[in-house]
C-alpha cells in the first residue's frame, strides 16, 4: 500500500460519523422554503398570529395534558424564568426529544420564544405548518440571507421582551442524558444584544419520562474573564460558562436520584 493510500485510508477513518436526520427531516416535504428579502423571520402577517393564539391557548392546553399524561412532563425552577419576564432574552437547552420545543412553550405561557430551526422543519409535510405557527424561525444557510435573518433577531432582542430559543448543540439526540459540543451562535446574539442567556435543560427521570429544569438567567457579567475583551472572545466565554452551568444543572439532578 502506497504512502498516498495511506493517507486517504487514513481520513476516511477519521471522518466525523454523519448527522443524524430528525424525524422532519425524514418525513416529505412537498413544498420547498425560499428565504428571499423579503422573508419575514418574525412574522408580522396578522392570519399567523390569530393562528398562534389559537394555537396556543386551544390547543396547547391539550398538549401539555398530553405531555403530563405520556411522558410525566413535569419543570423545575419554573420561577426562573420570571427573572427574564420583562426582558428579551436567549433561551437554550439540549435538543433530546422530538416533542421539546412544544414542551418549553409551557414554562412562558402563553408568550413563547421564537424557535430558531432548520429549513426543512419548515418543509415538510403539515409539520412545516405547525412549526412556523407556533413562532419558528428557519436558519438561513446562505450569508446574504444569514445577514437578513440577523438583522431581524437583533431588532427582536434590543426592542421587544420577547424571547428566542436556540439549540446549541444544532442537532437532535434522543434521550440523551450528556451535553454535546455547543455552537456560538445562541451567544452570539447574546452578547451583541447585551441579553442575558436562560439555561433549560430536559433529564430523565426514568425510561421514557421526562423533566424539564429551569436555570437562573446568566448575563454577560455573570461570566469571569469576559471584561475589556471583544465580542467574539466574550461569546466564547459566554458558550463555555453556559455549557457548564447547564452541565452542573444535570449532574445535581441526577446525582439527587442515586
Amino acid at each position: 500500500m502506497t504512502e498516498e493510500n495511506r493517507s486517504t485510508e487514513t481520513e476516511e477513518t477519521a471522518e466525523e460519523p454523519k448527522r443524524r436526520k430528525g424525524p422532519a427531516e425524514r418525513m416529505w416535504s412537498p413544498i420547498k422554503l425560499h428565504l428571499d428579502e423579503d422573508y419575514q423571520y418574525v412574522t408580522r402577517n396578522i392570519f399567523l398570529r390569530f393562528l398562534y393564539y389559537f394555537a396556543m391557548f386551544v390547543g396547547m392546553p391539550f398538549g401539555y395534558l398530553f405531555f403530563k399524561i405520556r411522558w410525566g412532563f413535569h419543570v423545575i425552577g419554573k420561577k426562573n424564568a420570571k427573572l427574564v419576564r420583562k426582558t428579551a432574552a436567549i433561551t437554550v437547552a439540549n435538543h433530546v426529544h422530538n416533542m421539546d420545543s412544544p414542551m418549553l412553550t409551557y414554562v412562558f405561557y402563553p408568550s413563547a420564544p421564537y424557535f430558531v430551526a432548520l429549513k426543512h422543519n419548515f418543509e415538510a409535510f403539515i409539520i412545516g405548518g405547525l412549526v412556523r405557527v407556533l413562532r419558528g424561525v428557519p436558519l438561513p444557510d446562505d450569508l446574504k440571507n444569514f445577514e437578513r435573518f440577523s438583522a431581524q433577531m437583533n431588532d427582536t432582542l434590543q426592542n421587544t421582551t420577547r424571547k428566542v430559543h436556540m439549540y446549541p448543540e444544532a442537532e437532535i439526540s434522543p434521550y440523551s442524558k450528556e451535553l454535546r459540543k455547543f455552537k456560538n451562535g445562541a451567544f452570539h446574539f447574546a452578547v451583541k444584544n447585551d441579553v442575558p442567556v436562560l439555561p433549560l435543560t430536559f433529564v430523565f427521570p426514568k425510561k421514557n419520562k421526562i423533566n424539564l429544569i429551569v436555570g437562573k438567567p446568566v448575563y454577560l457579567k455573570d461570566v469571569p474573564g469576559t471584561e475589556g475583551l471583544k465580542e467574539p472572545k466574550q461569546t466564547v466565554l459566554m458558550c463555555r460558562y453556559v455549557k457548564e452551568e447547564m452541565q452542573k444543572m444535570i449532574d445535581d439532578y441526577y446525582g439527587g436520584l442515586k
